[in-house]
């Protein structure tokens, strides 16, 4: 599928998780094939400034890096359209708009989720962005604010209209926060309004789940968060299905190396070794509901240095080889 001038190389997108997504993150994503366009971690429009650590941070591609889209929020156009020129001075291959993040932290400035009540303010955004850069602008939003408000048609109408590229829809809406199931389905009464490409996102965890989201919705492709924290090759899954390939199932092996090596690009761009270890901590979320999965997570936890990271993921991994449940990780995740 294409964004505007963007050609992706699979239908399947990385969706950007605060905290999660970052560039250690998207290298182990990119790394395991399948990504079709990775994204940022999203930062506020006031901090993408030349000087800002947290911009440097967040906002950090690799050279090969592509294509990326870099997210945006905030509820200012004049401050969200200077932010989108300097995200695309910056390397940004697409500027992502922030519609649908449901916290409370980015709900209460009435930015997120909350634009979804204010469809005019939304428009002025679009309009503000797409006359301030030449790369392509997406819009990901919720199917509403709550049930009496779906509407994402009507976002989505506006987005276009405006000159977006593509919208993104998470069939959720802000009140259901991650509760409940992904109304799939009701994602295509935006794919009926728009000639844009659309992408439906939620709940997308097995390569059967894409397809299903597909079918219901009629979306172009899918974009997958939480599923990537619990399985770093479900894009690479899901990818090869949709082409017709059969799925990889990675070795028990492949799963170590990528774990470690996650840990050791945390080291390479942290400013200190305990910065590495707590971002690490929140990438051992694919290791629940595996044998003695727990009582790893729990060590993990507690650890305080790399090493000790280090050391306990080898003797777990050894420890299942030995016990011969190396396709423990397999059964955990059904394709």
């Amino acid at each position: 599928m294409n964004i505007g001038p963007i050609k992706l190389s699979a239908p399947t997108l990385q969706a950007p998780m605060e905290a999660i997504t970052d560039a250690p993150f998207r290298a182990l994503i990119r790394a395991r094939g399948g990504c079709g366009l990775t994204c940022t971690e999203f930062i506020h429009s006031a901090h993408v400034t030349p000087r800002n650590p947290l911009a440097a941070r967040v906002l950090r591609r690799a050279e090969d890096e592509q294509p990326i889209a870099f997210q945006i929020y905030g509820r200012e156009p004049t401050l969200m359209a200077a932010a989108a020129a300097a995200c695309e001075a910056r390397g940004a291959d697409i500027i992502d708009l922030n519609l649908g993040c449901p916290s409370k932290q980015v709900t209460g400035g009435r930015a997120g989720a909350a634009l979804m009540r204010e469809p005019e303010r939304a428009t002025q955004i679009f309009e503000a962005v797409m006359g301030a850069i030449k790369a392509p602008m997406t819009v990901k939003m919720r199917l509403g604010w709550d049930e009496e408000t779906r509407n994402a048609v009507e976002i989505a109408r506006r987005a276009e209209a405006a000159g977006a590229a593509a919208v993104t829809v998470h069939a959720r809406t802000r009140q259901q926060l991650y509760r409940g199931e992904a109304d799939w389905g009701a994602v295509a009464e935006v794919r009926a309004a728009i000639q844009i490409p659309l992408i439906i996102n939620g709940d997308i965890l097995t390569t059967g789940d894409a397809r299903a989201a597909l079918s219901a919705s009629g979306a172009d492709g899918v974009m997958v968060g939480r599923g990537l924290v619990r399985d770093p090759w479900i894009l690479r899954q899901i990818a090869d299905d949709l082409a017709g390939r059969a799925p990889t199932s990675p070795s028990l092996e492949a799963r170590h190396g990528a774990l470690l090596g996650l840990l050791r690009g945390f080291l390479e761009g942290a400013p200190t070794e305990g910065v590495a270890v707590g971002r690490m901590k929140k990438h051992i979320g694919y290791l629940t509901h595996i044998p003695w999965g727990a009582q790893l997570r729990d060590d993990l936890l507690h650890a305080r240095t790399a090493e000790a990271i280090f050391e306990r993921l080898t003797s777990y991994f050894e420890a299942l080889e030995d016990a011969g449940l190396s396709q423990a990780f397999e059964r955990r995740w059904p394709r």
